[in-house]
């Protein structure tokens, strides 16, 4: 997800509170620098929690798959 994106869904009252323009290229430069720093921390831990996500997901699906096959070696399907 672009910067401009992630800019975009900050609510526009927090914005209006920190004094920020309500547009990503309104922004002076100090202010887009920032932005950009924080945003791509958020980027590159949005990646790592999807990748968590998929191992998670990959070893639930063995998971189920050894306890099917112990059930059936103990003859409990």
């Amino acid at each position: 997800m672009s910067n401009v994106r992630l800019y975009e869904e900050i609510p526009l009252q927090i914005l209006e509170q920190l004094g920020f323009p309500l547009n990503y290229h309104q922004l002076s430069l100090e202010q887009k620098d920032l932005i950009d720093h924080i945003f791509n921390g958020t980027a590159e831990i949005k990646a790592k929690l999807y990748n968590c996500r998929e191992k998670v997901f990959l070893l639930e699906d063995r998971v189920a798959d050894l306890e099917y096959e112990l059930r059936d070696l103990a003859g409990e399907k």
